[in-house]
């Protein structure tokens, strides 16, 4: 397992060949320069990090991403645990989680540093704080965190999230009620194997 980089958010940046990469499986592909309006020195400036470019979905087809809070590494090794089913929904990996007790589908983004939950199904009852968060395709914007129930895989447990902003549109668009992000490292590891098309949650 390789160090990641240290940056203030905590979003999974590693070296990859001898760049400085994001890693971010909200995005359909790996770019340098700048892709659909996002340019790489405009994420450096948000994200407190000089990037060389974004790993998308397209480099990462096939391989298996195995990620704790502070380590990284991509290979071709299935893991043998079962896991939980992984589809794609415009080359986005998506699974099938409840919130709240509700059946419903998160997108898995790990350009995100902060869980979100649409309006329909966030519980407003427990308001904890109001976090900065940076999307690479957004920018930067101010949170709401609120207390949620989330079943992921075998997993349960109470968690922060905040309310899907309303720029994610073309997410709610997709029937997507949520989006993880890479503060679900803050309890578990993480596996995501997009050989097998499966993610594992390992407690610590």
């Amino acid at each position: 397992m390789k160090q990641l980089i240290a940056n203030p958010a905590g979003h999974i940046i590693d070296y990859i060949d001898g760049k400085r990469m994001l890693v971010d499986t909200g995005a359909a592909r790996s770019y340098y320069h700048e892709y659909n309006g996002v340019r790489v020195d405009d994420l450096s400036r948000l994200f407190g990090v000089p990037l060389d470019g974004v790993m998308g979905m397209d480099s990462l087809q096939g391989k298996v991403v195995s990620l704790t809070r502070d380590t990284a590494h991509v290979s071709d090794a299935v893991p043998d645990h079962s896991g939980q089913a992984v589809y794609y929904i415009s080359d986005i990996p998506c699974v099938d989680i409840k919130i709240n007790e509700i059946p419903c589908r998160a997108a898995i983004t790990t350009g995100l540093a902060t869980t979100y939950i649409s309006e329909q199904l966030l519980s407003k009852d427990k308001l904890t704080r109001v976090v900065d968060d940076v999307h690479p395709l957004y920018g930067a914007f101010k949170v709401n965190m609120f207390v949620n129930y989330f079943s992921i895989s075998n997993k349960s447990y109470f968690a922060e999230a905040g309310e899907l902003p309303a720029e994610f549109s073309l997410l709610s668009s997709s029937a997507i009620d949520a989006i993880i992000g890479t503060d679900l490292l803050n309890r578990f590891d993480l596996i995501l194997d997009f050989a097998d098309d499966r993610l594992h949650l390992i407690s610590r």
